[in-house]
């Protein structure tokens, strides 16, 4: 199974491991799901599937992820960290930071900014996405990333266009994608890789000096609940957890979505 895409990007790759096994498709339901089925029947770590169009593409909370056909980049990588279930929210973070330095000599002058805990964004507006999911395969933990990156779409549904945004309608200028994908997976087994060593804090360190209302007041929704918290963000934990500091002390929110600046 191959794409264009799919051997431009391999001719590009400088890993050791992610991208170095790929499976391309025309069109799937979900990367994610195509992965997690693919390292049950042995994918090894850092294979990755990529798609031109996900007809059931999905985010966080089972959100819906909308993605013009062959404009942008849709894939998945097999993970099996060596991380304990509590800090696997750091593969998210290491993923922010990849990405986010990834994107930042792209669309240079423009700089990303990192919003807790899975999107990327541009001038306030997102252009990436990522879902982790876990599972398990012959009693060994699986990881699976999922990233939906918008490259060159050039306009969104009515729903999203106050708040989605694209590489190119940031720079006003369309951008390679396989040369991008190549790239941001060299950097993302980089931080990858760091992120269960010695230079955690680094990592940690680099997503919060990207986070998007760090300091500000903002308020946070707790998923599947009608409940918010209003509180400043004071960065994230050891574990990836969001610090958010409240009338009644500091918290620790392990799931939520930052919705405004207050």
């Amino acid at each position: 199974m191959s794409l264009p895409l799919t051997d431009d990007v391999q001719n590009r790759l400088s890993t050791d491991r992610f991208g170095q096994v790929m499976r391309g498709y025309e069109e799937v339901g979900s990367t994610n799901e195509e992965a997690v089925a693919w390292a049950k029947a042995g994918a090894p770590e850092g294979a990755v599937v990529l798609t031109e169009y996900q007809t059931a593409g999905r985010g966080r909370h089972g959100r819906a992820w909308s993605a013009d056909k062959g404009r942008n980049l849709l894939f998945s990588v097999v993970l099996r960290p060596s991380l304990a279930p509590d800090r696997l929210s750091l593969i998210t973070v290491a993923a922010g930071v990849a990405v986010s330095e990834t994107l930042d000599d792209f669309v240079a002058p423009h700089r990303t900014a990192l919003k807790w805990p899975n999107d990327v964004l541009l001038e306030d507006r997102k252009t990436c996405g990522m879902l982790l999911e876990s599972s398990i395969a012959d009693t060994e933990s699986v990881v699976v990333l999922g990233v939906g990156l918008n490259v060159n779409q050039t306009d969104f549904p009515d729903a999203l266009a106050d708040t989605a945004t694209s590489l190119r309608l940031t720079t006003g200028r369309p951008l390679p994608r396989a040369d991008l994908l190549s790239r941001l997976l060299s950097n993302l087994e980089q931080r990858y890789d760091a992120v269960q060593g010695s230079e955690a804090d680094a990592v940690r360190a680099a997503f919060e000096e990207r986070l998007a209302f760090l300091h500000d007041q903002t308020t946070l929704r707790i998923p599947e609940t009608d409940q918010t918290l209003t509180g400043t963000v004071e960065g994230i934990t050891e574990t990836g957890a969001l610090r958010l500091h409240t009338a009644n002390g500091t918290m620790t929110i392990h799931a939520g979505d930052v919705t405004t600046r207050n």
